[in-house]
């Protein structure tokens, strides 16, 4: 910024009132020049706080799943006597977030869904750069499906979902799930990172003042990218795969006063052109990390509740 001009105020007129508030009284805590470790502590719990009262769900039990020597953590909501799952990858830009903080969106959805979700923790940036998430994700759908009969949950039509960072994982997993001809039920896709070598309008727009900014969008890409992969290698920006045809039914939801909607736009866009069963909604209002902020505003339930909806048509299908 030029010496002597001032920091242009963002327009959130359009936002919902209770999201206008909570940006007004937030306290900005900018990832540069913190460590990924410093970067956690903070928003780990941050992201934990934004919930309210927790769900109760039928029951809840802790995994390892083994991936090439590396046990990740895993937690499984139980529905009963549901068999259906969804393979749930949380957000956090590859470098924060746990199964912990997104404890209570998780309960809701199991609620919502009537199903059994696994949630992943899967290997973080820089400690563990790009592949590693992918790979963990990959590895969690295969121990998912050689022990779903101990487990008591279906062996087939997964849903897998995400939000955000979670979001770009299930996209990419859905891809590598085709390309194996591993027919999954669906794709949950909650403003998903799709392109991140992206200089969208949306980027533009909204780069300071709503939430997530651009400055910490890349900070977290130069975090889980390992130097010489190219920002637009189809296993980080889903959008540049050349074939996007014979993928699951889909649900991709966008925050319209969020830096990623138009990514999320065009992959839906480019879904559909290709074929497949898409639903795609832009959420009126809402800023990014709307999934998580129960305290703040009603739109995370009914949110949740619309998730809970297609589910339940997809698994009537």
């Amino acid at each position: 910024m030029e010496r002597g001009h001032a920091r242009q105020a963002p327009d959130r007129t359009s936002l919902l009132p209770e999201i206008r508030l909570m940006l007004e009284n937030a306290e900005e805590t900018p990832t540069d020049g913190l460590t990924a470790q410093q970067a956690r502590a903070i928003a780990g719990p941050q992201i934990a706080a934004m919930w309210g009262a927790k769900d109760n769900v039928d029951a809840i039990e802790e995994f390892f799943v083994p991936n090439r020597g590396v046990k990740l953590r895993a937690r499984l909501y139980r529905t009963a006597p549901s068999q259906d799952v969804i393979l749930f990858f949380h957000g956090g830009g590859w470098v924060v977030g746990d199964l912990d903080s997104h404890d209570g969106a998780v309960r809701a959805l199991t609620k919502a869904t009537g199903a059994n979700i696994l949630s992943i923790e899967y290997r973080k940036a820089p400690e563990a750069p790009h592949p590693a998430a992918i790979d963990d994700a990959e590895a969690a759908l295969d121990w998912l499906r050689a022990n779903s009969n101990e487990l008591g949950v279906r062996r087939d039509r997964y849903i897998v979902a995400g939000d955000s960072a979670g979001a770009n994982i299930s996209a990419v997993l859905a891809l590598r799930a085709r390309d194996r001809q591993i027919e999954l039920g669906g794709q949950i896709l909650v403003y998903p990172a799709t392109d991140l070598a992206g200089n969208s309008e949306s980027r533009r727009k909204y780069a300071d003042g709503f939430f997530l900014t651009q400055s910490t969008i890349e900070w977290y890409v130069g975090h889980y990218l390992s130097a010489g992969t190219a920002r637009d290698n189809p296993n980080v920006s889903p959008l540049y795969a050349l074939d996007l045809s014979q993928l699951a039914p889909t649900l991709l939801v966008t925050a319209d006063h969020d830096p990623l909607r138009d990514e999320g736009r065009l992959y839906a866009q480019r879904l559909i052109a290709a074929g497949n069963d898409v639903c795609y909604e832009e959420w009126r209002g809402v800023v990014h990390g709307f999934f998580n902020m129960d305290r703040t505003t009603p739109a995370t339930r009914k949110l949740i509740t619309r998730i809970g909806e297609w589910a339940g048509h997809i698994w009537e299908r």
